[in-house]
């Protein structure tokens, strides 16, 4: 599953936000910078420690040796909190659960009907930075901290999740922290560029809702504990407005920096070209 939710929403960054049709479609690669600007330096720490982070959890998570379920496990040594909120293992909420992780992941699609051609690549490479970030810290927390997930102190659970090894990984909640990431992210980039749109808080609110349900599903289907869901959806909130808000402050230039206008791109079905101004 960490895979493909990877895989997907690298791909997802890298074309979604160019149409592809019957017509070419020219723009000004990185926008006008008035709202957002990509940076050299800060593009370069962000991606950067984004690899870093899912490269090192990566290399921790093929070097450990894998632990063996030492049940019985009993309810009662987990903290009086998350105990009073664990549940059996539900496959079908896990299902469903995943599924809006994924649409949570794909709420930023929505910016591309709302904002101009010239800041699909700005946004696309912001939003490929918060996911790496967001990922990085959940897997390196992941291969860090041993807790068996809610579902190991009941009957019921599900073996195949034992034998690869995910029963251990439950804090914290990657769904969660993947879908309040997109919800923030989405959220933030909308209201920066459209500050008087009454659409603003709707788009807060139904982005939010998706990922507040994410976590409830993973909680209900005993995948996470409270507390799981609470650290995963204040990690991917802040990921989801760190990563765009660093993105303001070298924004604004005025019009005639040769920097926000220097590369355009060029889209046909056939392929892409790039074109300089000097």
């Amino acid at each position: 599953m960490k895979n493909r939710i990877l895989f997907i929403i690298l791909i997802f960054s890298s074309l979604s936000f160019f149409s592809f049709g019957e017509n070419k479609t020219s723009f000004n690669l990185f926008g006008n910078g008035e709202t957002f600007r990509l940076d050299v330096v800060t593009d370069s720490v962000l991606f950067g420690a984004g690899l870093t982070l899912n490269g090192t959890s990566l290399i921790i998570d093929k070097t450990a040796t894998q632990k063996t379920p030492a049940f019985p496990y009993n309810i009662d040594d987990v903290n009086a909190f998350d105990r009073m909120m664990a549940f059996q293992y539900s496959g079908t909420l896990h299902k469903i659960s995943t599924v809006s992780c994924v649409a949570g992941i794909l709420t930023p699609a929505l910016l591309a009907f709302t904002t101009d051609t010239s800041e699909w690549f700005t946004i696309a490479a912001m939003y490929t930075e918060t996911f790496l970030l967001t990922n990085g810290i959940k897997e390196l927390t992941k291969a860090l901290v041993f807790r068996p997930r809610p579902y190991m102190y009941f009957d019921g659970y599900p073996q195949k999740k034992i034998d690869e090894g995910d029963w251990e990984d439950s804090f914290f909640s990657g769904h969660t922290a993947h879908a309040f990431s997109g919800a923030a992210f989405t959220s933030f980039v909308f209201a920066k560029y459209y500050p008087d749109s009454p659409w603003r808080y709707a788009v807060t609110a139904g982005t939010f809702a998706l990922a507040a349900a994410t976590g409830i599903m993973r909680v209900a289907g005993g995948n996470h504990f409270v507390t799981d869901v609470l650290v995963g959806a204040a990690v991917g909130t802040a990921c989801g407005i760190l990563v765009p808000y660093l993105h303001t402050l070298t924004a604004g230039s005025p019009k005639g920096d040769s920097s926000s206008s220097a590369l355009s791109a060029q889209i046909t079905p056939l392929g892409v070209s790039f074109s300089v101004k000097l």
